[in-house]
């Protein structure tokens, strides 16, 4: 009987020991259906932010690409700061009918609410500082606002349009950011301009000029920076504000319609027919057929420069030659009367301050011509490394008047009898012959050699400069002061080199860089 009281003790053990692992293990298994429910929760949540993060970013670059002026669908970007008529451009990118797009109407889903946290000095709109909501006495002035411009990207309008819903763009003042002054000792109101050549961010008014525009007129190599403000927002409500301060990679070209800068510049062998020329009297819009035709001519001024610009007398004597009398029925040596443009022919002009064998400004230093050939390889279109001695010729077109572009080569480059328009940057030696042709702006800038060969009836329409900045031996290190450029040329036929302002100041506008990135939190 003690033996089976004993068993009746235990009997019901088993089924509670059985219980309790499959509450254990069903407690494992909710656990584990709770951790996997919540990581799914994490990462639809991270895949919504981050669709709204590259939506924004796609907002940013649409602007930024509409600002070109050789762009598709190009947009009229402000001329002047906010609180002027025409100065806050917004492209919208609605998702429907249903899906309004006001954000300058505060209650609106979309309103702008990044706008009364950027100070400008005439806009009406009190600055507000970060983390205090806008209101609506915070929305972008009304009279401000130039018309709305519908998106260009892909399913804009539909239900599958991106997720961006506006970006907008302004110019960008001194204080815009009271608390990140560009430069403590200049007025607020003071518009700021992106200097090309040291890379920075200036203020028009410590450059001596009102704005931007005039500072670029006057030779600066300055343009205006601009904001563009985008904000994105998914259907789940992911949202997100994000900043570019953008600006056009501005080149001042130098005077000339062919600049041979640094000392001596050397002209050997000289042109061998009396057809070739070189005219500094600009020809102007009317011989301007690159994007947006006459019309669209960045520059019309001056009306002439030098034919022939060097960095110092000897560079003058060395492109005029002797000086007549010649020989009865003989072509005056170096083609001194095919020189035209400022001042008597021929018009070969020492361009560079006493003393300094070089022209001034950006024009003058090793350094900064270098540190100008580096943003253009930053942003070119097409870029050819080649070698020094080993020269590569172009695979394709060195662009179009339709579509200028900017073509940068490491090394020597056999431009042959090839055609191109834009910004063409040569480090090395520029070979071509007398047919190829090319408008816009020419840049070599490294070696300092140019060389042309053989006949024919290309030209040149825009500018042309050499500079010799670097060793012509391996490493090819910087030079400390700039070399003597060579231009050599052994053709005939009728080609020749004729000052364009509006071809020469076209890399101006292909392009804007991205000078600084930010996104905003709320």
């Amino acid at each position: 009987m003690r033996k089976n009281n004993c068993r009746n003790h235990e009997s019901g053990m088993a089924l509670i020991l059985a219980l309790l692992a499959l509450l254990l293990i069903s407690a494992v298994g909710l656990g584990m259906i709770y951790m996997s429910t919540t990581e799914a929760s994490i990462n639809t949540n991270y895949k919504d932010t981050q669709l709204a993060f590259f939506a924004m970013r796609g907002g940013l670059e649409e602007m930024r690409d509409r600002m070109r002026s050789n762009s598709v669908s190009p947009v009229a970007i402000p001329a002047a700061m906010p609180g002027a008529p025409n100065s806050i451009l917004y492209i919208v990118n609605s998702s429907g009918a249903n899906d309004p797009i006001l954000p300058a109407t505060f209650g609106n889903q979309y309103f702008d609410d990044e706008f009364c946290h950027e100070s400008f000095v005439g806009s009406t709109v009190a600055y507000v500082a970060s983390g205090i909501p806008c209101t609506a006495v915070g929305a972008p002035p009304a009279g401000s606002l130039a018309p709305f411009v519908a998106s260009a990207s892909p399913f804009t309008n539909t239900a599958s349009s991106l997720k961006y819903k506006w970006v907008r763009i302004t110019l960008k003042q001194n204080g815009t950011f009271p608390n990140a002054l560009v430069d403590s000792t200049q007025p607020v109101a003071s518009q700021v301009c992106w200097n090309s050549a040291s890379a920075q961010e200036v203020v028009a008014s410590a450059l001596g000029y009102p704005d931007c525009t005039t500072a670029q007129n006057a030779g600066l190599m300055v343009a205006p920076s601009y904001l563009v403000t985008a904000l994105a927002i998914t259907p789940q409500g992911s949202r997100r504000v994000g900043q570019y301060e953008s600006a056009a990679l501005n080149i001042t070209p130098p005077p000339g319609a062919l600049a041979l800068d640094g000392p001596a510049a050397v002209f050997n062998p000289a042109p061998s027919s009396s057809n070739y020329f070189a005219n500094g009297n600009n020809s102007g819009a009317a011989a301007y057929n690159g994007p947006g035709g006459p019309a669209a001519c960045p520059v019309t001024t001056p009306a002439s420069t030098p034919a022939i610009s060097t960095g110092d007398q000897q560079g003058v004597k060395n492109l005029v030659g002797p000086s007549p009398p010649n020989p009865p029925g003989s072509i005056p040596t170096n083609r001194q009367g095919n020189y035209t443009g400022t001042g008597p022919a021929p018009s070969v002009v020492n361009q560079g301050p006493t003393g300094t064998n070089a022209l001034s400004g950006t024009w003058s230093s090793p350094s900064q011509l270098d540190a100008l050939v580096n943003s253009l390889a930053n942003v070119a279109d097409v870029a050819y490394s080649c070698g020094i001695g080993t020269p590569c010729s172009p695979s394709g077109a060195v662009g179009t008047n339709a579509n200028p572009q900017i073509t940068y080569v490491s090394g020597d480059f056999n431009y042959g009898d090839a055609s191109g328009a834009g910004v063409l940057v040569v480090t090395g030696t520029l070979s071509f012959t007398g047919n190829a042709s090319f408008n816009g702006l020419v840049l070599v800038i490294g070696q300092g050699i140019v060389a042309e060969s053989g006949g024919g009836n290309g030209g040149f329409n825009g500018t042309v400069f050499v500079a010799k900045t670097q060793s012509a031996t391996s490493p090819y290190a910087e030079l400390a002061t700039l070399g003597s450029p060579l231009y050599s040329w052994n053709g005939g036929g009728n080609s020749d080199i004729q000052y364009n302002s509006c071809w020469a100041h076209i890399g101006n506008s292909l392009h804007y860089s991205v000078i600084a990135m930010r996104e905003e939190m709320y």
